[in-house]
């Protein structure tokens, strides 16, 4: 049974979502921005694992580098950096205390494919 996408996010605290702008075309061909809801999966302490919730799922980083204000967003195109992100978020799901691996949005994932 599927769950309902709209219904899932009203309900995930703001600190385990995020919106993306990615580039694409209107019907006119001009580009535009077009905003994709993400879902934080993993965390470690420097750096937040998102996955899209777009038709083609991709996974990117916020990483907040030590002594610097911006965060860094990347879109990971490695699947090894991204288990290697997953390796360092603790299995477990746990963290130096916080949380890690966030078990229900995964589970979400995998009953939305």
């Amino acid at each position: 049974m599927s769950l309902d996408t709209l219904t899932f996010l009203q309900h995930t605290t703001e600190a385990e979502k995020t919106t993306v702008y990615t580039r694409g075309e209107d019907e006119d061909g001009d580009e535009v921005l077009i905003p994709c809801s993400a879902l934080l999966i993993a965390q470690t302490e420097y750096q937040k694992l998102y996955i899209t919730l777009e038709a083609r799922r991709r996974y990117l980083t916020h990483t907040q580098v030590p002594g610097e204000e911006e965060v860094e967003i990347d879109f990971l195109r490695d699947y090894e950096e991204v288990e290697a992100l997953l390796e360092d978020a603790g299995l477990d799901g746990i963290f130096d205390g916080e949380q890690g691996i966030l078990y229900h949005n995964l589970l979400f994932l995998l009953m939305n494919p």
